[in-house]
Parts: structure tokens; sequence; C-alpha cells
């Protein structure tokens, strides 16, 4: 699934979107990445998140 979000790039300050990935295998975890739809760059959402918490 595909989710326009309203953050900005941290590279080009461009838009971004949220992507899902849901885990067929209960051993795996399910994982949500941001993309920037200009420059293509990624990151994980849970790596973001504890970049968040602990800053």
């Amino acid at each position: 699934m595909r989710i326009d979000i309203p953050l900005p790039c941290p590279s080009c300050g461009g838009k971004m979107y949220s992507v899902n990935y849901e885990a067929t295998l209960k051993i795996l975890k399910d994982r949500t990445w941001h993309v920037c739809k200009e420059c293509k760059f990624s990151r994980n959402v849970e790596d973001f998140k504890k970049t968040l918490c602990c800053a």
C-alpha cells in the first residue's frame, strides 16, 4: 500500500510517501518505509521513530 505523508524529504525537500510490506509468515515483522517521490531517498520507519524518541 502507498500513502502520501506530510513530511518533507531530508535529502531534497520533496514530498514523501509511505510503503507498507505485510509479512505473510508470522515469524517476520511487517515493515514500513518512507520514500521520496523526487530523489527516491528511503528510510525505515522503525529507525526513524527511534531517532525521534532519542533526540
